[in-house]
């Protein structure tokens, strides 16, 4: 494919993710409107929200142009194998930093609750 293309691809990938982009933009906004109630809270949410944020935007750049440059570089007879690992890690890498993504925003949630009394 040639970059006008991919360029076309990669806006529209991110055209389809403009819904959680926007929503991650104003659960940032209300972090920060939050953040003289409870700082330490509003501090991890702020980092969890950017995180995410920013995998969002950097895997669709990811994903639109690193497959190519390694199936480009193999040859037919071996290029199914090629397409197979390259989707495999790169899934692996996408979904690994999105479950810390996902840690630090669990981390807030559990962060400076009261601990019960239980027996």
């Amino acid at each position: 494919m040639d970059t006008a293309n991919k360029f076309f691809e990669l806006f529209k990938d991110l055209g389809e993710q403009l819904p959680s982009l926007l929503t991650i933009l104003v659960c940032i906004v209300f972090a920060i409107v939050r953040w003289k109630r409870s700082r330490t809270v509003s501090q991890v949410v702020l980092v969890g929200l950017v995180l995410l944020f920013l995998h969002l935007i950097v895997f669709s750049v990811v994903y639109t142009w690193v497959p190519d440059l390694f199936i480009r570089s193999t040859s037919y007879p071996s290029q199914a194998s090629t397409i197979r690992i390259v989707y495999l890690i790169l899934g692996l890498i996408t979904n690994s930093l999105l479950g810390v993504t996902i840690a630090v925003l669990l981390t807030a949630i559990f962060i400076q609750r009261p601990a019960t009394n239980q027996q």
